[in-house]
């Protein structure tokens, strides 16, 4: 009676045992997808910005900012044109006529480009630019340890040099937790046989393009 009795409690525990790790099996990756959604909508922000700064520093400079240093440079201390319109246009005329005609005229002036980019009270009404300016290099969630990778420079087409620019975060960066380095490890190995690049980035090294893998 003993040893059926111990017998009994052994399976008991070994079932209890098994679902738990059935269980994990299916939560696991689902928190995993979670936490990786989350990070990555922090991570895709940032990137925005640096979109943001690299198109005007190309608008300025004529090419895209090849380091992290050249850009947050640029917005520190450079400065972008703000044409200013003066006048009023007729409804009769396109501002092209109103232009050539002398009705109105254009003012430029030149501005900070930090301020020039992203201190809009309607669009940014809480950000600190101590604190953005800080964090700004850094890839979210690596405790300001991991820069965003920056490659920039031209492609020919048509015999004409155009600027290119590609800026990535990787995803074993930010998914660094080591509750989840094997799905981590897992979710690269897929990208990679699909030939997509494993994590989140905007541009393009071979083609003239801007957009991010997360549009």
């Amino acid at each position: 009676m003993k040893t059926k009795t111990i017998v009994q409690i052994a399976l008991g525990i070994a079932t209890i045992v098994l679902t738990y790790f059935l269980f994990e099996s299916i939560m696991k990756p689902q928190r995993f997808e979670t936490l990786r959604a989350r990070k990555e909508v922090e991570v895709v922000n940032r990137l925005r910005d640096i979109r943001t700064a690299q198109v005007a520093f190309r608008n300025v400079h004529g090419h895209f900012a090849g380091t992290m240093d050249t850009l947050v440079h640029f917005l520190e201390e450079g400065t972008v044109p703000i044409v200013r319109r003066i006048g009023y246009i007729p409804d009769t005329l396109t501002e092209a006529e109103a232009l050539r005609m002398g009705i109105i005229s254009r003012d430029t002036t030149f501005i900070n480009a930090y301020e020039a980019l992203f201190i809009d009270s309607v669009n940014f009404p809480h950000r600190d630019r101590a604190v953005h300016m800080a964090n700004f290099r850094w890839i979210p969630f690596t405790n300001r340890t991991k820069e965003f990778s920056v490659e920039a420079g031209f492609i020919e087409r048509n015999n004409i040099q155009i600027p290119v620019v590609e800026v990535s975060a990787f995803l074993l960066d930010y998914m660094d937790e080591p509750e989840f380095r094997q799905l981590a490890i897992n979710a690269v190995k897929r990208a990679r046989d699909i030939n997509r690049f494993p994590g989140r980035r905007f541009g393009s090294m071979t083609e003239p393009i801007t957009e991010g893998n997360w549009e």
